[in-house]
């Protein structure tokens, strides 16, 4: 446009084409940026990053999908939580001295794009309380009459809260059978898990569980230990961590008191498939305690679901209680098999 256009132009005219480039030049400034090796550079919002694809909006093209290895630089004006095999972060993506990294509250990071395996947006509710807590339940019972009747209970409640360097997880299992009126199950299990990460892969832990099965003359058993552990894999595509350390064991067997040391290994399993609707999981843990007539103690749960709605799955589980050996006319081994409803919060 020459100078002799903007003379003759009205002044109202000539004011909101200035306040339009200037909404342009503003856009332009808080558009998160992508630079791909070929040379391209696209101006958008990163909307996520999962199963080594990004999906980038742009007001010219819409979403976008590009492949990750395709990726040289890439830059957002918001903050993401970032999660790799041996790291999860949240700040923004940015560029620094031609090194890609993330932006966060304790500073500049280095980061290769192709190590993120999630980055998804945080939300400004998030960004006030940065907590990434979830809770499932999962449910079932089995009620029969007739010739012989039956009542079977069986709750499986998780509660996990992830910090930047810590994790917190507590579990109960609480399982209970009735056949006739008499009483043929009756197990409580509750457990917390806390771990403090040192590194990107190693933490140290901290456990504690509580176990009862009086049927079985185990009126309780109360293990506190802690210990050092390693994360395989932390991705969309699962998890993956084990740890191994020392307790100490209260029991109380057959009315009679008893404490003793013991090595604990546990581990800890999920694997997702079809966008997270399927998942596959396995938690154990073994007790081998320092007195000839306990041996070791293990016991898991083992299962399948699958998604239903973003709320609501279904599962397939089997916890198993196994003691090499168990007080005097107990078996070794108490299997569970449970088909119910998970909800989750």
């Amino acid at each position: 446009m020459n100078d002799l256009a903007l003379r003759v132009m009205p002044p109202r005219v000539l004011s909101v084409l200035v306040v339009l480039c200037g909404c342009v030049s503003v856009g332009q400034a808080l558009a998160d940026t992508l630079s791909l090796y070929n040379g391209d550079q696209l101006t958008g919002t990163l909307v996520s990053i999962s199963e080594q694809q990004v999906v980038f909006e742009t007001t010219y093209a819409g979403a976008i999908t590009v492949e990750q290895r395709a990726i040289r630089r890439l830059q957002t004006t918001r903050a993401y939580v970032l999660r790799g095999a041996a790291f999860e972060q949240q700040g923004v993506l940015e560029v620094i001295d031609d090194q890609q990294g993330v932006e966060s509250e304790q500073g500049f990071a280095p980061i290769d794009i192709a190590s993120i395996h999630t980055a998804d947006r945080v939300q400004r509710v998030i960004a006030a309380l940065p907590l990434d807590w979830a809770t499932r339940v999962d449910l079932s019972a089995v009620f029969s009459s007739g010739n012989s009747s039956t009542e079977s209970f069986n709750t499986l409640a998780e509660s996990r809260l992830k910090r930047p360097k810590a994790q917190h997880l507590a579990t109960l299992l609480r399982n209970t059978e009735r056949s006739d009126g008499t009483t043929s199950k009756d197990q409580v299990d509750l457990s917390y898990g806390y771990k403090r990460f040192i590194s990107p892969r190693w933490f140290g832990s901290a456990n504690s569980n509580y176990f009862r099965d009086e049927l079985k003359d185990i009126d309780q058993r109360l293990t506190l230990g802690g210990g050092l552990g390693f994360q395989v894999l932390n991705s969309s595509r699962g998890v993956l961590s084990t740890e191994l350390g020392v307790s100490a064991v209260q029991e109380r067997l057959n009315g009679v008191d008893r404490t003793n040391p013991a090595a604990r290994w546990a581990i800890d399993f999920q694997r997702y498939f079809f966008n997270r609707r399927l998942e596959i999981f396995h938690r154990q843990s073994i007790l081998a305690i320092a007195e000839e007539e306990r041996g070791q103690v293990l016991t898991s749960s083992t299962g399948i679901r699958f998604a239903l709605s973003d709320r609501i799955d279904t599962a397939l589980r089997t916890d198993l209680n196994y003691e090499t050996d168990p007080p005097a006319g107990s078996k070794k081994a108490d299997t569970t098999y449970t088909l119910g409803v998970g909800l989750k919060f």
